[in-house]
């Protein structure tokens, strides 16, 4: 019998999955137990009868505090009994996956991987690895792009499943990683599609491509029709975090005291208990740095972006959505939604004069319509 240890720490803490690979299957190395149980916390421990295995191989996922390798390791089963450098191990790229189906996957992630994955997901990860290389090469002076970990790796990886598909212990956190990475493959696309656009339109000034919560700088400045703009990506106005708790400094700020001020109002009239202060895509009139934020800053337009089913986000609308537009007061406000919003949610919204952009994803009507909204700025 083998001792076999995981630490089940999703894919952005430091963990190991082990999979045994049945014919065109992944078999998570639980389904071969004889028993188990939890070490601590996040530890689990697998006694494993090694005979079941014999002429089987093993396939290693593993990821790091800095999030999941973009690799994998394959060995034969029996190796598990040795250390690792002495295991014969062969090293594979993470799209290797692609060649098996993962057997603990559920039904309705499985019509999830039939539907909306290969429907929207496959053709927006496509497409934004080619509007990244065509972005970097407008960026000569530093050619390089900050992603996640996690958004990096399924880019560039050629993985066909959402990474998230490769937490095999709970449906549960499978989900809440789906919900993390879907949500930004939708922004990051339809952020580079407007940089592209704004490119091709000789409006690109600058880029940044830094792609991080709480950034110090907008990710690009280019013209507006009667000034310079910046666009920021994840805009944090949560003043101990934004900038890296720069603001959090800056109270003494006039303009940042009547801001929050004006937040307080928002949320005693809309009877809200928290503040969302981090709209997905921010435009500004000037601003590009945190630095300027300080003395006030004028919004030209906000695009909030929504991946899933109106029912899913439907409680967003009154507790995030209109209080952007009541606390930011953009000159536009967008709400860009990959499906098709119910028509009494689009007018319910026209009342507080927020525009509805459904079917934006690639060959979607809405795209379209999205980048006239940024080119009129």
């Amino acid at each position: 019998m083998l001792l076999l240890r995981e630490s089940h720490c999703g894919l952005s803490r430091s963990s190991e999955y082990h999979f045994v690979i049945e014919g065109n299957r992944l078999v998570h190395i639980s389904q071969y137990a004889v028993s188990k149980r939890k070490v601590f916390r996040d530890m689990i421990e697998y006694v494993i009868d090694l005979s079941k295995l014999r002429g089987k191989e093993v396939v290693e996922v593993i990821s790091s505090n800095s999030g999941i390798f973009c690799w994998l390791d394959m060995y034969p089963a029996e190796d598990l009994a040795l250390e690792f450098n002495q295991r014969r191990v062969e090293r594979k790229p993470l799209s290797f996956i692609n060649n098996y189906e993962l057997a603990h996957l559920t039904y309705s992630e499985k019509m999830f991987l039939q539907g909306d994955w290969r429907e929207y997901y496959i053709p927006m990860v496509e497409s934004l690895r080619g509007l990244i290389t065509k972005l970097k090469s407008l960026n000569q002076e530093f050619p390089y792009v900050v992603l996640t970990n996690l958004m990096q790796c399924q880019i560039e990886s050629g993985v066909n499943y959402p990474l998230s598909f490769l937490i095999p212990y709970s449906e549960s956190v499978r989900r809440k990683s789906l919900e993390v990475l879907t949500k930004e493959i939708h922004q990051l696309w339809i952020i580079a599609r407007m940089l592209v656009e704004l490119a091709e339109h000789n409006r690109l000034k600058s880029l940044n491509l830094s792609f991080t919560q709480s950034s110090y700088s907008a990710i690009a400045t280019f013209r507006c029709k009667d000034s310079d703009c910046s666009m920021w990506y994840e805009f944090d106005m949560n003043p101990h975090t934004m900038c890296e708790g720069m603001l959090w400094y800056s109270r003494s700020s006039e303009a940042l005291r009547e801001f929050y001020s004006h937040v307080e109002a928002v949320l005693r009239r809309k009877g809200l208990g928290r503040a969302p202060l981090r709209p997905d895509i921010v435009v500004l009139e000037g601003g590009a740095r945190c630095n300027e934020l300080v003395n006030g800053f004028r919004v030209r337009m906000i695009v909030e972006c929504k991946n899933w089913d109106y029912t899913y986000w439907a409680k967003d609308v009154d507790s995030q959505v209109i209080p952007y537009k009541e606390i930011f007061q953009p000159d536009v406000m967008v709400l860009a939604s990959l499906k098709k919003v119910p028509e009494y949610v689009r007018e319910y919204l026209g009342r507080y004069e927020i525009v509805v952009v459904d079917e934006v994803y690639p060959g979607g009507r809405g795209m379209d319509e999205l980048l006239r909204l940024i080119m009129q700025l």
